[in-house]
């Protein structure tokens, strides 16, 4: 029902909840500067629908695994929690977990979050963590548990479910109230925290209109940090075309081949990506008009193994140079 959605977008944003708080400690998305950024309105919270419909597509299904595997009910989903006598600390839960599926609040002593990542995506627990510590504050809970499931999106089928349990840790939960007291003091003043690297892109989009009648800014307070900027550019400019340099020699070497090796050193250059371009969709569709008379369904050609053979090499191939001991990471050209 659209009217309860708009109500619940409005209360989330007279309040901070546990998706608020994971980005401003962690420093996702645009960390604390963009919460507060969205909470006055001068920023979209920017959700892609395709991840919020898997998300809300497999939220029941994943309940029920987590009643089989724990042998407890999921109840109270969805519900909207105010921590006792900070009303402005808030979170939506995704349920409880309760050994009865008509138990009352006095039984629930457990809550359950419930997170889709796409097959092979990294799983922030890192952030997760943090949202159910807030939620467990708001709520009073001493216990969470994290239903982490890994869903393969070419076919919406569930590959892999982590189930995480994470105790209430109190240390932790005071950082946080602090944290979102700063947060709310920022909101109620209208001001703006300090951006850092991670918020660039929110910034960007917070000031994107310009104002060619604005006095001049006065930035003499930042003076060294200008003086800072215009010499890292510099640095990295020259940086980038040293790293270019060898990288074209390095590929140049190689040639075809995929790999190479020096005394410490291991490279790899990936195979070329493949995409269906137009052509090849025409051609694809001219041999198999099954597929499609508009869109190729490219997982049913994935499926009868011809997908490739009408894809061309698209780009630069990656390529990795790592130290040669075991566990190190290397940087991707």
């Amino acid at each position: 029902m659209q009217e309860t959605r708009d109500e619940w977008l409005a209360w989330r944003q007279g309040g901070i909840g546990g998706t608020d708080m994971a980005k401003a400690v962690t420093g996702a998305y645009g960390g604390a500067y963009s919460v507060v950024a969205e909470k006055l309105g001068r920023l979209t919270e920017n959700i892609d629908p395709a991840l919020a419909d898997r998300g809300h597509r497999w939220e029941e299904p994943i309940a029920d695994a987590v009643q089989h595997v724990v042998g407890r009910y999921v109840v109270g989903e969805q519900a909207w929690c105010e921590a006792p006598d900070h009303p402005r600390h808030r979170c939506t839960v995704d349920g409880f977990l309760a050994r009865s599926a008509a138990a009352s609040i006095d039984d629930l002593t457990e809550l359950v979050e419930i997170k889709t990542t796409g097959r092979g995506r990294s799983q922030p627990w890192d952030r997760w963590t943090i949202q159910v510590q807030w939620q467990m504050w708001v709520t009073g809970m001493t216990r969470a548990l994290i239903a982490a499931a890994e869903i393969d999106d070419t076919d919406d089928s569930l590959r892999a479910l982590t189930l995480r349990w994470v105790e209430r840790d109190d240390a932790m939960i005071d950082v946080l109230r602090r944290q979102a007291d700063w947060l709310l003091d920022h909101i109620d003043a209208r001001t703006m925290p300090e951006p850092d690297a991670g918020a660039l892109d929110a910034v960007a989009i917070v000031h994107a209109a310009a104002d060619e009648d604005a006095e001049t800014v006065d930035l003499d307070d930042i003076a060294d940090q200008l003086a800072r900027h215009h010499d890292l550019g510099e640095q990295i400019d020259e940086l980038a075309e040293q790293r270019d340099t060898i990288s074209a020699i390095v590929r140049d070497r190689i040639g075809a081949a995929t790999k190479g090796r020096a005394t410490g050193w291991r490279v790899s250059v990936s195979r070329p990506s493949r995409i269906l371009t137009d052509d090849g969709a025409r051609a694809l569709l001219a041999e198999h008009p099954d597929l499609g008379q508009v869109v190729v369904d490219k997982a049913a050609a994935k499926a009868r193994g011809i997908y490739d053979a009408f894809t061309s090499p698209v780009g630069a191939r990656r390529l990795t140079i790592t130290p040669a001991t075991k566990g190190t990471k290397g940087k991707n050209q």
